[in-house]
């Protein structure tokens, strides 16, 4: 009656059981509970109900003593001990007062346990998503194909939301609707057929007005009802959409992705719908990217695809240019061959034929084939096609000294007469030889010389240098001319580019090709109004196989049985009246497979096969003639320029290259010298 009036509820109980009750039954603050007790001890009770209600305070009360009453309960979490009889209510009060105050404690700290978990749960979501979004966009950055970078999205989607469905729409523009192009757990039919209507349904609302939108309540939601009643929306997705973003870049929207069904049943909130428009922002950047990159790829490849027009167009317009050139060389050089041979002819006819006029018509026949064979291999140079590299010895200050004498007649004597002054300067260092053909490389230097002199149209001076460091020799051509522009310089060694007025630009082409074919590289330096340098840079070899074997000048071979392969009719009774000269026993073969015939029933000293020829070519029968006769030399003979290719010619087994046309002292030097050193080896070994 006591508490009563002094504000508290109090709940009384006569027995233990009745006690246990009211703890069960209702929320208990403060437990006031007697020692003594007649079904069980005031102390056995005291566990029962911290145990059914751990925040209930206990205040036991004792007719004994109260120091040992007190020091037993406290040890069982009682609160405090209070003595029988009551002789100071208040203080009895003050004590149930405190106790409610440290049960109000209890609550109030339990609850912001509970609060602080709840905080460190969203904390931890929070983290998580944040993560997952920075995954996402690392993920998303290194997808450049469209179709995979929008199924990796739609399978983020799912898992972070945990949702069954999820469809990714994208926007046509042209037709101002809306196709599904990824999706998870839809029925692949569905979503081949499936087509919205901008302004349709929640997903394409959202296309249209560019803004998210969470349906917390289906039933009632207004939106969902209307994209319930709209064939198109409902057709594709058996359960509403209740989540559906937009996906934009620069306030344009790209498409929408929609989220239905989580598995653990729970509702889509803010969170979740921030989340996915982040992570929608990410990937409308991803695609874009993905979008621009397979546009540059097709601009790439049509640019590849007019490139290669442009080059076929360029290279067929090379081969009309070089057609026309060989065609008017070659007309002038067969026009003089006819009118020597006919001129051979007439003199020969003669009674008694002059044999001194057809000596000298004879001489100017072989002379103009001489300068044929030169023509085609000037072709070979200016068109890169000539491969083979030349394999002297050469000083390269000798080659600065023969091109200084070679034009001096253009840059001294015909310049002065002009009142011109010009100087060219000799600056050579002592530097190692080189491998080369010295004539071609002496061409090189005098080119560049006179472009030089073309370069200083009133006058100035060249300079001529040479030094090497451990690898390499250098020669360089500079002048204090005019100069190049870059676009002229990017295109200097281009065939036919040129910048005069009556060039055919096969100059610079040429020499391009001559130094490529030495193993060597120009470069050139130039500044409008302030000069150009030719640098030429060559390796550093002092010695170089040789086309035919080391010997004597003129070498003696005993005669010999040749077997000669050609399919030329002419070439084979020319060359073999070579080989009678000299006395040795020509078996000649038309073809490959005669000639394969005829090795597997004798043997032969030396074979001499063409390389071009229908069916087995040159290097097969090398190849089969060194499988039966390994030690029988091979000399190939070609108008190709094969004599470098060193890794075919090793593979074949050929010996020795001979080029066409091919004199009969040339041909007759080689023979002897291959024959003579076979038979040497032989000897030896």
């Amino acid at each position: 009656m006591f508490l009563v009036d002094k504000g508290f509820l109090v709940l009384t109980a006569d027995t233990a059981e009745e006690g246990l009750e009211w703890v069960e039954g209702a929320a208990i603050s403060v437990a006031m509970i007697s020692f003594e007790l007649p079904e069980m001890s005031g102390i056995e009770l005291l566990a029962e109900v911290k145990r059914r209600s751990p925040s209930t305070e206990v205040v036991m009360m004792t007719s004994g003593d109260l120091t040992d009453s007190a020091i037993e309960a406290i040890r069982k979490n009682a609160y405090g001990c209070i003595r029988k009889p009551f002789d100071d209510l208040e203080r009895q009060c003050v004590m149930v007062r405190q106790a409610l105050e440290k049960h109000l404690l209890t609550l109030r700290n339990h609850e912001l346990k509970k609060e602080l978990e709840r905080q460190n749960q969203k904390l931890a979501f929070a983290l998580k998503r944040q993560k997952s979004l920075i995954d996402a966009g690392r993920a998303m950055g290194g997808i450049l194909a469209i179709s995979d970078l929008l199924d990796y999205f739609v399978e983020c989607v799912a898992d972070e939301l945990d949702v069954e469905r999820a469809s990714l729409m994208l926007l046509d523009e042209t037709t101002d609707e809306m196709r599904i192009v990824a999706h998870k757990g839809l029925s692949p039919d569905v979503t081949r057929d499936a087509c919205l209507k901008v302004g349709d349904g929640i997903a394409g609302s959202v296309a249209r007005e560019g803004k998210p939108i969470l349906v917390t309540d289906v039933e009632s939601d207004p939106r969902v009802g209307k994209g319930l009643e709209s064939t198109s929306a409902s057709s594709f997705i058996s359960a509403p959409i209740v989540l559906s973003i937009p996906i934009l870049i620069r306030e344009k929207v790209l498409g929408v992705i929609n989220a239905t069904n989580r598995r653990n049943g729970a509702s889509f909130d803010e969170d979740d719908m921030t989340f996915l428009f982040s992570l929608a922002g990410q990937a409308a950047v991803a695609i874009e990217r993905a979008r621009q990159f397979e546009e540059l790829q097709g601009a790439y490849k049509n640019l590849q695809d007019a490139q290669k027009r442009l080059i076929e167009s360029e290279r067929l317009k090379a081969i009309g240019q070089i057609a026309g050139g060989v065609a008017h060389e070659f007309n002038n050089l067969l026009s003089g061959v006819l009118g020597q041979a006919e001129m051979l002819r007439i003199h020969m006819s003669a009674a008694p034929p002059d044999i001194n006029a057809s000596l000298k018509r004879a001489s100017l026949i072989e002379s103009l084939a001489q300068q044929g064979a030169a023509a085609v291999r000037r072709i070979q140079d200016y068109t890169r096609i000539r491969k083979d590299a030349p394999s002297g010895v050469v000083d390269i200050n000798a080659v600065v000294r023969n091109a200084f004498d070679a034009t001096r007649g253009k840059w001294d004597d015909e310049c002065q007469k002009r009142g011109i002054n010009i100087s060219v300067r000799l600056e050579t260092g002592t530097v190692p030889m080189t491998a080369g053909d010295e004539t071609e490389l002496t061409q090189v230097v005098s080119n560049l010389i006179l472009n030089a002199v073309d370069a200083l149209g009133s006058g100035g001076d060249i300079v001529l240098t040479t030094w090497s460091d451990e690898k390499e020799i250098f020669l360089s051509v500079t002048d204090s001319g005019v100069g190049m522009a870059p676009e002229t310089q990017r295109r200097i060694f281009e065939p036919y580019f040129t910048t005069k007025e009556r060039g055919q630009g096969l100059g610079m082409g040429v020499i391009y090709g001559i130094v490529t074919r030495h193993q060597g590289e120009i470069i050139v330096r130039s500044e409008e109004g302030k000069g150009t340098t030719f640098e030429l840079r060559l390796p550093i070899i002092v010695s170089s196989a040789e086309e035919c074997p080391d010997g004597p000048e003129k070498a003696v071979a005993d005669p010999a049985r040749v077997l000669l392969v050609d399919d030329s009719d002419l070439n084979r009774e020319l060359f073999g009246n070579y080989l009678s000269q000299l006395r040795h026993e020509a078996i000649l073969a038309a073809n490959g497979m005669e000639a394969l015939s005829i090795l597997k029933r004798e043997r032969v000293d030396l074979v001499i096969t063409d390389l071009n020829m229908p069916g087995l070519t040159g290097w097969d029968v090398a190849e089969m003639v060194k499988k039966r006769y390994r030690d029988v030399p091979v000399i190939l003979i070609s108008g190709l320029a094969i004599q470098q290719d060193e890794p075919r010619i090793a593979e074949s087994g050929v010996d020795y290259v001979l080029q066409k046309p091919c004199g009969m002292s040339r041909f007759q030097e080689v023979v002897q010298k291959t024959i003579a050193s076979a038979a040497a080896e032989r000897k030896s070994g």
